[in-house]
Order: structure tokens, then sequence, then C-alpha cells
């Protein structure tokens, strides 16, 4: 069995406050090297962490015990419709999701009654990406409700691209949480950082599977949301694909990446008695996203899509993720715009061999197929395929 136990708060120094419990196999040698969980943010921030309720300590938890096929128990208390949600779907999303799932026995010792929180933060991951930009430049510059209206931004330190608890990923951290910061003043909107060890289960679960990728990224993230659930009542998160694109596409990302695989189905699910999280950008195409955004002030000057993030803060013009964002713009007849973010003369370099790759993947990935598709709608000419 999986025992998540022993819940508390302290102060961590150097301005620091931290949220964490205790993770034990009680029937198996753990092959992790931790044996806490923890959700750390600034001391000024500290009323935002939920020490009261284990809702942040169940979903990577219940990940790892379905992986190793062991019962799950939280020892104390959780909201009653995260339970229920948990208890009667979300369990078999993750089944379905990964073959190397397996159903288990989730058991709590009691509900925390949670009333509804109503005038909390409504928030918005920012990462200064097109799908972020998108989310932030529809629910804050457009957004007309007041009550959905966002009006603070956060940044998570919980993939193990960025995380600064590994050391491959503290300097990306650090540039990307200074980056993202100047975004917050820029929209003049409250600024907060969370950092988490979560990622150190994804990392020892892909060595187990011999070095095959499986991201729980994304779990992890609703995990960081849900930490500071005291404080936030709405949470946008910004999507990857459209409704149709994960019905179309969603085998491909099986057993890899679970934001294109089920993420309109199983973020509505992840949510308490105070805390909803949203999905946000299902109606767009990635390259509708971009031409929402592509004239806004903040975009041209922030806008950060790089794979590999040189120190400066740019974007390199040549990895795969830039490389679809600026064919996109080109066929908007916007490149120039973002010369001050790319490396134009690198995407140049590039662009030909990457508009021959999105023919070849047509109807095979969703962002090659889109560009292709947006290239015909504008009537702009891509190249032919070489012969064999």
């Amino acid at each position: 069995m999986v025992e998540v136990s022993n819940l508390r708060r302290y102060n961590t120094g150097k301005g620091m406050v931290r949220i964490e419990a205790d993770i034990n196999f009680t029937e198996m040698d753990s092959p992790y090297p931790l044996k806490t969980i923890y959700f750390e943010t600034k001391e000024e921030y500290a009323d935002m962490l939920d020490d009261e309720s284990y809702n942040a300590f169940v979903l990577v938890p219940l990940f790892v015990a379905m992986f190793h096929k062991q019962d799950l128990h939280i020892c104390g208390k959780i909201s009653r419709q995260l339970y229920h949600n948990v208890k009667c779907y979300v369990w078999k999303i993750f089944c379905d999701y990964s073959p190397n799932l397996a159903p288990v026995n989730f058991t709590v010792d009691g509900f925390t009654e949670s009333k509804e929180n109503n005038n909390g933060i409504t928030g918005a991951s920012i990462s200064s990406g097109v799908d972020a930009l998108a989310t932030i430049y529809d629910h804050f510059i457009c957004e007309e409700i007041p009550n959905y209206k966002i009006n603070a931004l956060f940044y998570f330190g919980h993939d193990r691209k960025n995380s600064p608890t590994n050391k491959s990923g503290q300097n990306r951290f650090r540039t990307l949480l200074l980056k993202n910061q100047k975004v917050a003043q820029a929209l003049n909107l409250p600024f907060y950082y969370l950092v988490t060890n979560l990622s150190a289960f994804n990392i020892v679960i892909n060595k187990l599977r011999g070095g095959n990728t499986i991201s729980m990224s994304y779990i992890a993230l609703y995990s960081c949301i849900l930490s500071l659930g005291r404080k936030i009542s709405r949470y946008y998160i910004a999507s990857a694909l459209t409704y149709e694109q994960e019905k179309i596409f969603r085998k491909a990302s099986h057993d890899k990446d679970m934001s294109e695989f089920c993420e309109a189905y199983l973020v509505p699910l992840i949510r308490t008695e105070q805390t909803e999280l949203i999905l946000d950008g299902c109606q767009y195409r990635r390259v509708e996203k971009l031409k929402r955004i592509v004239d806004w002030d903040i975009a041209r000057k922030f806008l950060n899509v790089c794979w590999f993030n040189p120190p400066d803060g740019s974007n390199c013009g040549e990895c795969l993720k830039c490389l679809r964002t600026l064919l996109a713009l080109e066929i908007m007849g916007k490149l120039d715009d973002y010369s001050d973010v790319f490396d134009i003369e690198k995407y140049k370099s590039s662009s030909l061999k990457y508009k021959r790759l999105c023919l070849r993947k047509y109807n095979k990935a969703p962002f090659e197929t889109e560009n292709v598709d947006f290239a015909r709608e504008n009537n702009y000419p891509m190249p032919t395929l070489e012969k064999k």
C-alpha cells in the first residue's frame, strides 16, 4: 500500500514556506529517492497554502500507486467532491491513458467541510506561450464577466524540465520565472510562484519503463493549483488541442502526453468545493489562438515558445515549437513583427525543410496538419514534396 500522511506546514528559511506530507510504501521497497511530497512558496503568499486538506497530495500518489499496483490510502481528509470524481471517474481515465496503470483501492480518513470561495482569485498560468497568452488575452483583456476575469498570474516549477529541484531544470526555471514575472508586471497583475518535488516521481517512473517517457507534468500542475486552494476559486488551464483534434489525434498521445490524450474531460473533474479548474482554448486551433494575439504588444514583446530557451530567454528559431509558430506567422505576413523575440534568419534557413515535414505529417500530427490547412485557407504556397 501507498500511504500519504503527516501533513504539516513550516518555514524553510530564506523567506519560503512549505506544506509537506510523507509518502510511504508499506508492502514494497520504494524506488524513489524521496520520502515526502512538498509545495513551497514565498512567506508573503503563505495564506494561500491549503494545510487543512490533502487535496494537493492525491493525484500524483494515485498515479504512482496505480503504476506499482498498490492501494492508496490518504491518512487525512480531502474534498468530498474531489474524492467522488477520483473514485468514480479519474482512475478509469488514468487506466485508459496508460496500460502500465491498474485499478487500485483508494481510501481516505474523511472529508473537509469546504465552502464555496466565490470571491477568491481567478488565476491562470503564465508561460508566455501561444496557449497561455491567448487565454490571458481572452479572460483578462476581453473578459466581460467580473467573476471570470483573470486577476492573478502563476508560475509553477512542477515539470522535470523547469523544476528547481532538478539540477538540469534550475537554470530554465530561473530564466522563465524572470521572463514571466515581466509579463505580469507589464499587465499590472499580481504574480505568484510555487515549486514542488513532484517531478522526481516522473523521472523514476520513466527509468522503470526503460526510458520510455510518460508525462505526469499535467497532474502535477493540477496539484499545484489545489495546494493554493485557500485563495484560488477559478483557474484557467490553457488547452493544447481543440476538442476535435483530441478526438482525432489522441491515440498518438496514448501513454505519452496526458494533455493531448484526455484533458478535455479530465480537467473539469479536478475540482473541489472551493476551486474550479476551467479548460480554455479548446474552441480554437493553435493558429487561431496566434491570430488572436498576433497584434497584441505583450505577445510581440514576450512570446516564448522555444523548446530549448537560449540563455537570453529568446526563441532559437529552429526547434520544432519555434518552426510551427513561425510558419503560422509567415502565413499571416507577421514574421518581421516578431524579429525581436525570434531568430528569423535561422528560421528561414530551416523553413523549407519544415514545410515539407508538415506535408508529410498531414493528418498524422495536429500542429503540422493545421499549418497546412492554414496555408491552404490563406492561399499561401507550400512547396512540393521531394520525390524519393
